[in-house]
Parts: C-alpha cells; sequence; structure tokens
C-alpha cells in the first residue's frame, strides 16, 4: 500500500473533480482518491499502477502526469494562459469597438467571422476538445456549458451574415469566450499566488554549503551534494543548510521562519539546528544528520503539501451538488430556448437566453470554494509554526466543545524545576543550595538540571564525585563529605513530604542538612489561555499520569476544574471516548509519543511539539493532524482562531457561489439579462464570480 500524488490536467470545475475522483476510486487496487481543483492535484492510496491510473483517468476525458512532468509547471501553464488571453481579446476589440456609439466603425461581416473564428475556435480550443471528451464519455462539466454556449452563438452568426442580417453577433461568440479566458488567467494567477506557501518554506534552505574537506579546508558545494557525517561551517547571516547537531561555536540562531517564536535561540556544541535557520553573531561548525528529504523542513513542506489537498467536510455539499448541477443547467437552457421560441415565434429572439444561461451557470466558483480556501489558510499556519495534516481536523478544532490537556510538557513546562529550599541544621538555603548544584554540575538527571539551574554565582569544586543509580550522588565539597538525595539512599527520615513535588535532601556526616522541593512548572501563559478558552465555551479537562496530588495543585493554578490523575495511555484514550459518547466534539493535546492512541481518537489531536522541534520532530508529526512548533499554549488559541477563520471563508465562498448561481440563472432564463449584454455579461460574471472566491480566501494570508 502507498500513497502517490499526480498532477491532473483538464479540470475546470466541481463537475470536473467528480468525474476524476470517480475513475481513480474505480481503478482496481485503489483504496482512496481525492481531487482538489486548487492544485489541479490528485491524492491516491492503494497498489494501483500509474499506468492503470493514467488510463481510467483519459477514458473519463482527463490527464494524469507525475508531478515531476516538465508539463505540470504552473509558470509554464500560466505563460501559456496569458497568451491565449491576450490574443483573445487583440482579437475580439475590433468587433466590440463596432458597437461604440458615435464611432461609426462598421466591420463587414466576413472580417468579423475572420476576426472571431480564431478566438472561438482557436484561443478557446481547450473548452471545445475537453467537452467532446468528456461527451464521449457521457459526462458533462463546465467546459460542456461554454462549448454549447460559444459554439451556438457563432454558428447563429454565421448563419445570420449569410441570410444578409445588417447587425451580426460574431462579438458576442468572441468576446465571451476572450472574457472566460481573462477570468480562468487571473484565477490562475491568484492559485498560484495562493499556493505560494510551499515555495516559501522550500526556499528557506539555502542553494550552497561549505563543507569541510579532509585536509581540513572548507569548499562551497552544492546543499544537494551533502551527506550524513559532513562537516559543515555556516557563517553569520547564513541559513542551515541541512538537520545537524552543533560541533563547535556559539551563537544565537532564528528559528522564526520555522517555529513562528520573535526571539533567536542561543545554539552551543551538542545543540540540534535545523535547515532553513538563520545564523546570527557568529559562525557555527555542524555536523549533518539529515539532508534533503530527510530534513525537518522537507517535512513541514510535505506536510503542507498532504493538507492542502485534503478534503474539507464542508466540501461534500459542493461535491452533491455539482454531481446533478450540470446536467440540470443544460435541461434548464433547453427549456430556455423552448419557451422563447415558443413565445417570440422565432429562433434569433431564443438562443441568446440560452446561451446566456448555459455560461452564466458555469459552477467553477462552486469547486473553487473550499479547496482554495483550504489552500491558503494552511499555508499561512505554516509559516507560523502550525503544521495541519488533515483539514478535517482542523475543521473539528474550530468545532470542539471540549479540550483535553496533558499535563507534563502540555499544561506545564515539562522539565523540574527548584520550587523552594528548606535548610536545616544551622545552615542557610544560599548554603544548602550552593553544595547541592556543585555536587549535580555533571550530572545529567533532570532533577539534577533543575537543581543547577536554579544555583547563582560560581560552583564549588567537588571531589571524590559518585553518582549512586536510583538513589543520589556523593562527593567531597571544600574537605567534607556530602550526600545528596532520596530518603532511602541518606537513610534519614525527612521532616516532611511535599504533595506537590519531588523532595530531595543535602546531608553530611551530622545528618540532614535541607531539603528542595522540586516540581513541574505551571506554564506562565496557562491561566490566561484556560480563561480565554472557557469564554469562548470551550470545557477543559486534564487527564495526565502524574500522581493526584500535582495533577489537582496545576489543575487549581491554571483554573481547570476537571481532573483524573494516574491515568495510562489507554486511561486517556476511554476518558476521550466517554465524552464523544457524550456527544461532544474533542481536542487532545499531548506530546505526540505516550499520547498517541489518545491524539488519534480525538476529533482534532494536537501535538506540543515545540520540544521536537530541537530533538526530532517526526514523532510529533506522524502523532496527531496537528502540530505546534511553537512554545506554549498560546498556539492552540492561535489554530483555534485560524479553524474559526477558515471556516467562515469557506462557508462565504460557498454562500457566493450557491447565491450567484441561484439568482443570476433565473435572470438569464428571463431575458432580464439580455440589456446588459447577455452571453457576454456571463462569461464576464462567471469569470468575476471564480476570481471572488480565490481573492476571498486570499485574505486568509494576512490572518495573524
Amino acid at each position: 500500500m502507498g500513497r502517490e500524488t499526480y498532477a491532473v490536467g483538464g479540470m475546470t470545475c466541481a463537475s470536473c473533480v467528480r468525474h476524476v475522483e470517480k475513475a481513480l476510486r474505480a481503478t482496481p487496487g485503489v483504496t482512496s482518491a481525492t481531487v482538489n481543483l486548487a492544485t489541479n492535484q490528485a491524492v491516491v492510496e492503494g497498489a494501483a499502477t500509474f499506468e492503470g491510473l493514467a488510463q481510467r483517468v483519459a477514458d473519463a476525458g482527463y490527464e494524469l502526469a507525475r508531478l515531476q512532468d516538465p508539463s505540470g509547471d504552473p509558470e509554464s501553464s500560466l505563460g501559456a494562459a496569458r497568451l491565449r488571453m491576450a490574443g483573445a481579446l487583440v482579437l475580439t476589440a475590433p468587433l466590440l469597438a463596432a458597437m461604440v456609439p458615435g464611432l461609426r466603425l462598421h466591420l463587414p461581416g466576413w472580417l468579423q467571422a475572420l476576426l472571431s473564428a480564431p478566438v472561438v475556435f482557436g484561443a478557446g480550443a481547450g473548452f471545445h476538445r475537453r467537452a467532446l471528451r468528456q461527451a464521449l464519455h457521457r459526462q458533462a462539466s463546465m467546459d460542456t456549458l461554454v462549448s454549447l454556449g460559444s459554439s451556438v452563438a457563432w454558428g447563429f452568426a454565421l448563419v445570420e451574415w449569410l441570410h444578409g442580417a445588417p447587425h451580426l453577433s460574431f462579438e458576442t461568440a468572441a468576446a465571451l469566450v476572450a472574457f472566460l479566458l481573462t477570468g480562468k488567467y487571473l484565477e490562475a494567477r491568484a492559485k498560484l499566488k495562493a499556493a505560494d506557501a510551499l515555495e516559501e518554506l522550500l526556499a528557506l534552505a539555502p542553494p550552497t554549503a561549505l563543507r569541510r574537506d579532509p585536509d581540513g579546508t572548507f569548499r562551497e558545494v552544492p546543499v544537494a551534494q551533502l551527506v550524513p557525517g559532513d562537516r559543515v561551517k555556516v557563517l553569520p547571516g547564513h541559513a542551515v543548510p541541512a538537520d545537524g547537531r552543533v560541533q563547535a561555536g556559539e551563537a544565537e540562531v532564528d528559528e522564526s521562519l520555522l517555529t513562528g517564536e520573535p526571539m533567536p535561540v542561543p545554539r552551543r556544541p551538542g545543540d540540534r539546528l535545523v535547515a532553513g535557520t538563520l545564523v546570527h553573531g557568529a559562525a557555527l561548525d555542524m555536523e549533518v544528520e539529515a539532508v534533503g528529504a530527510d530534513t525537518q523542513l522537507a517535512r513541514m513542506a510535505q506536510l503542507v503539501a498532504q493538507a492542502q489537498g485534503s478534503r474539507a467536510p464542508a466540501q461534500d455539499l459542493a461535491d452533491r451538488i455539482s454531481a446533478v448541477f450540470v446536467p440540470a443547467i443544460l435541461l434548464i437552457a433547453g427549456a430556455t430556448l423552448a419557451a422563447w421560441w415558443f413565445v417570440s415565434g422565432g429562433l434569433g429572439a431564443a438562443w441568446r437566453p440560452a446561451v446566456t444561461v448555459l455560461v452564466i451557470a458555469c459552477p467553477c466558483a462552486l469547486g473553487l470554494a473550499t479547496p482554495v480556501a483550504v489552500m491558503v489558510g494552511l499555508g499561512a499556519a505554516a509559516r507560523r509554526g502550525i503544521l495541519v495534516r488533515d483539514a478535517a481536523a482542523l475543521e473539528a478544532l474550530g468545532k470542539a466543545t471540549d479540550l483535553v490537556l496533558d499535563k507534563t510538557g502540555t499544561l506545564t513546562e515539562g522539565r523540574p524545576c527548584l520550587q523552594r529550599v528548606r535548610p536545616l541544621g544551622g545552615r542557610s538555603a544560599e548554603d544548602v543550595l550552593k553544595v547541592a548544584a556543585s555536587l549535580e554540575a555533571d550530572s545529567e538527571h533532570p532533577l539534577a538540571r533543575g537543581i543547577v539551574s536554579a544555583a547563582d554565582g560560581a560552583l564549588l569544586p567537588v571531589s571524590g564525585f559518585r553518582a549512586h543509580p536510583g538513589g543520589g550522588v556523593s562527593g567531597q565539597v571544600e574537605g567534607h563529605e556530602y550526600r545528596l538525595g532520596n530518603p532511602a539512599f541518606l537513610g534519614l527520615p525527612f521532616p516532611e513530604e511535599d504533595a506537590e513535588g519531588t523532595v530531595v535532601g543535602l546531608a553530611d556526616g551530622s545528618g540532614l542538612l535541607g531539603l528542595m522541593v522540586l516540581g513541574d512548572r505551571l506554564r506562565e501563559e496557562a491561566p490566561a489561555v484556560v480563561a480565554a478558552l472557557k469564554a469562548r465555551q470551550i470545557r477543559l479537562h486534564l487527564v495526565t499520569g502524574d500522581r493526584e496530588g500535582p495533577a489537582r495543585h496545576m489543575a487549581e493554578a491554571a483554573g481547570i476544574a476537571s481532573v483524573v490523575a494516574g491515568a495510562r495511555p489507554e486511561d486517556k484514550l476511554l476518558r476521550i471516548r466517554g465524552l464523544q459518547a457524550d456527544g461532544a466534539v474533542v481536542a487532545f493535546a499531548g506530546d505526540g509519543v505516550n499520547d498517541a492512541p489518545a491524539l488519534a481518537q480525538a476529533d482534532c489531536g494536537i501535538s506540543m511539539g515545540s520540544g521536537a522541534a530541537r530533538e526530532g520532530t517526526a514523532a510529533a508529526m506522524a502523532a496527531a493532524p496537528l502540530v505546534l512548533l511553537r512554545g506554549g499554549l498560546t498556539p492552540i488559541l492561535d489554530a483555534r482562531r485560524l479553524a474559526l477563520r477558515t471556516s467562515r471563508i469557506i462557508r462565504q465562498n460557498l454562500a457566493w457561489a450557491f447565491a450567484y448561481n441561484i439568482l443570476l440563472v433565473p435572470l438569464a432564463a428571463t431575458g432580464r439579462l439580455e440589456r446588459l449584454g447577455g452571453p457576454m455579461l456571463a462569461g464576464l460574471a462567471m469569470g468575476l464570480s471564480s476570481l471572488t472566491v480565490v481573492l476571498n480566501a486570499l485574505r486568509l494570508r494576512r490572518w495573524s
């Protein structure tokens, strides 16, 4: 089983999307297929071969190509669309000029036919070619409507000329195609701009790197030549070329383009570096660990592309309507032609309202309404350190009624911090802390790091240091023997046990000298974020594997009333299922590793990936459909605001697409649009309708 993405050619509306999806899903070996009109791509899962898929799509009247196929280059396609539009407008201009009052420009019929034919059947050949191919497969789409409309208009004008009519309608057919091509070109430009997020992400990585040769000199080479294990120098002001680890040097690194965090972070030997981040202040020597598609930057781009191609549930409504829309419009156009012919007694008054119905009803906007909004919104999110793997999960976040939070690393900072020191035996708190920190200076234990980070000033030298696994450490400081650890290791009872954290004691030969209470620290922004979520009528729950005391303490400090402590991964899963059984839409935020079952069960799983951004994001990315690369809880609010705004844009686009057809089709059928240009106005309105939904979606690029 595999997942592949292909380029699809020939799609112009929601009906095309449905036809291509139907063809792909009917291919033996395909388990699922999703087609996106905004990106002109298909995502196929299963064991089918490319040749088999391409044949099925070709049989449906469309084209399937591998993404690396040069014909799929969007810039090249845009250039071709520009040429078609320009040629059509140049040839149509004289025909329209003859209609300007006072200009007294009357072109002979043969010249009007000569100017309009290349527009209708040359520049507009794509409409006719696709319509014919679809007709052979008993299908209909926007191309069917445009091809029929423009061909009927030109054919009737030809008949008028051959019968010596004084006023011909060649300009109607030519202007119809010219306006449609102009609208499609502007739409393609806007769609290309909407897809910029992927290019911006991939452009963060530099094209070259300074690689160290065996003789110790550095030489500039293409990044594509780097392999894991290479040593690379990154100069100040330059971008990191690959994922790796600092070997020498200290500098600040700006990771904002990946995580959204505005402040540079310090990096020293042993710290990880991520491709695309910017080094400031000094040069860094690094060892390459991942290159190309294996870098975090490439995985981010892959996730964005995958999400932009995913289907939002709101798209289902458009798909159901498009299945019957084009056949219904063909019937309405036929009825319009028959009714006007019957009322007026002649075909001359009947064809224009019928053609106007055909053209103005093209469901382009309907097909673009949802996917282009998803594409733009998720691209904007990626630039702010919010990775969305599935558009459905983002929509679920906007509808969430309950948010379940893990404690360690989610509600809290995820590392032990010194909360207080209780001196005993006549020692001061400062002396107890300094001796304890000196003993723990070389230890990698999380509790040791919490003690050392709390100490101020220079530490004391230690001799005879020994680590006692599961108990503590011992050593000599200024000639005195000290032991630091838990009660069992020290062999001394502690005067108190603190339910809010872990207690460590310092002792010498005379007895206990002091106690240090360490515990996880609540994120500074947690109370404000919890209050903001409550204000939005979201119920908060804390579900953690920690003990009851620390769990209750953190929940109360944050303002969360619902607490489940001592929960194993399967208990978190059951808690989420219980809430869903009660009708709740549940979002779950966890660390993306031991919370994987809960993240998968939730309607929207949120992986707090800020720490993973520096220590390997692969697990966090794989665990949840939504990954927050920025630290803290505030990005949850940002992600929900994005979800709500994207849903609002989708609703606006769908409302516009539906209203456009519902209002204008009856006006076209009853001839109310004839005085405003009839088929010409229809072509212009259809193009503007599609452009409107794309431009409306582009407002999400300014989301903040």
